[in-house]
């Protein structure tokens, strides 16, 4: 049986990858919705056999040319409301009006059903594009991985290497859901390939890792201790996110979230397929780490 899959965000980080693990299925078709259908980071996706439609999340005549004959709808969009929420309930209204199954809308976070709202913006929109989506009456899986393993390492606020710390808020000492980018694609794209799975939360993670033991982990790793630094507690933290801009207060309330543990995944399904193994933040950094030093 062949499903037709239509892929929305193709040319981002995490779509992008996405893509390439569903033409790895033989029985998938895969059909990605693009803005500039002439994007050279689409053409290894075309010469395996992508199909492409032109078109915006805000023209809604491209939505449906784009959702016929389609079983699944990928989600991997970034922006603001305008596509989070209004573009993509857009193309699930679209996608309803052509006898679509079900979507997997862009989440890929913490368990965002958990966050107090107004506290953190991306988690507010995503929440209120999957109940506008819900009330569209679309089925929905909602693709949930912890935090990328990205954001431990150095360069990202946690791992700084130059200064040979490793830095937090609170203890340090809670444990966080991670999954690796690639991870992240591979799950999805089994997924979304799976009618079985039931609609709703779908939570996943590589690895639970604390901020402490991430860098005693690559401390060992680069052959020297990382110093655990607190940057102040929880009410620091809040205090921060209070005097900060949009952006950056964004970040903060990850921050807040792995601190405090309010949006900690339950009920993992990371053995769902046994076949895919999922990367350890060990092996994560490893790779991530030897790469870094051949750059």
């Amino acid at each position: 049986m062949t499903d037709t899959v239509l892929l929305v965000g193709a040319t981002g980080m995490l779509g992008s990858r996405i893509a390439s693990h569903l033409l790895d299925q033989p029985e998938a078709r895969v059909r990605l919705l693009v803005r500039d259908a002439g994007d050279d980071k689409l053409k290894p996706l075309l010469a395996r056999g992508a199909e492409l439609i032109e078109g915006d999340l805000a023209n809604t005549a491209s939505l449906d040319r784009a959702t016929q004959r389609v079983d699944v709808i990928v989600s991997a969009v970034r922006g603001g409301p305008e596509v989070i929420v209004d573009g993509q309930v857009a193309l699930a209204r679209a996608g309803k009006r052509n006898g679509v199954r079900r979507i997997l809308p862009s989440d890929f976070a913490l368990d965002l059903f958990k966050a107090t709202p107004g506290e953190h913006s991306a988690f507010d929109m995503r929440r209120q594009a999957d109940e506008r989506i819900a009330a569209v009456g679309l089925e929905q899986v909602n693709m949930l991985q912890g935090a990328f393993m990205w954001v431990l390492l150095s360069g990202h606020g946690a791992v700084d290497l130059d200064a040979g710390t490793i830095g937090f808020f609170g203890s340090g000492d809670r444990p966080n859901e991670v999954t690796s980018v690639e991870d992240t694609a591979r799950m999805t794209a089994r997924v979304a390939l799976d009618p079985s799975v039931p609609a709703g939360k779908f939570a996943f993670a590589g690895d639970r890792v604390s901020f402490r033991e991430a860098g005693e982990i690559v401390g060992r790793q680069i052959g020297r201790t990382l110093r655990p630094v607190s940057h102040g507690s929880e009410d620091d933290l809040r205090a921060a996110m209070a005097a900060a801009d949009p952006e950056k207060r964004v970040m903060l309330a990850y921050l807040l979230y792995m601190t405090n543990g309010q949006t900690a995944l339950t009920h993992l399904q990371n053995n769902r397929y046994p076949d895919l193994k999922l990367e350890s933040f060990a092996d994560f950094a490893a790779h991530e780490l030897s790469a870094a030093a051949q750059a």
